[in-house]
């Protein structure tokens, strides 16, 4: 383990005791908007939604990949998706999608895609 790692917050592949199933990644949505991002949705629950599928965050810009590796030790069950602007957590089935990712997914569903 190198000195960076002893820094970075450790984030765990579970849901904490009690809370929604996207509480563990709330303090990565919140460094985000810290560092001047803005979720698209404000709510109590950082900004996530529920949706059928699980809970979702967006963020109104391209999430910073690069904030997110230097302030975090992610769990093997969390991926970062640079190319599609968006963190998944296919374990707890919670999502971050970033202001790319969105326009993305937009331009996907006008395509009918």
């Amino acid at each position: 383990m190198t000195d960076d790692e002893d820094d970075r917050e450790v984030i765990e592949a579970t849901d904490r005791t009690g809370e929604p199933a996207m509480s563990h990644l709330a303090p990565v949505v919140l460094a985000l908007v810290e560092a001047g991002n803005r979720v698209s949705h404000r709510n109590d629950n950082f900004g996530f939604i529920p949706q059928p599928h699980g809970w979702t965050a967006y963020l109104d810009e391209p999430i910073d990949f690069d904030l997110v590796e230097r302030r975090f030790v992610l769990p093997p069950s969390i991926t970062l998706d640079r190319e599609k602007d968006q963190i998944l957590d296919y374990y707890s089935q919670a999502y971050v999608i970033g202001g790319d990712g969105q326009r993305r997914i937009r331009a996907e569903n006008e395509a009918g895609g």
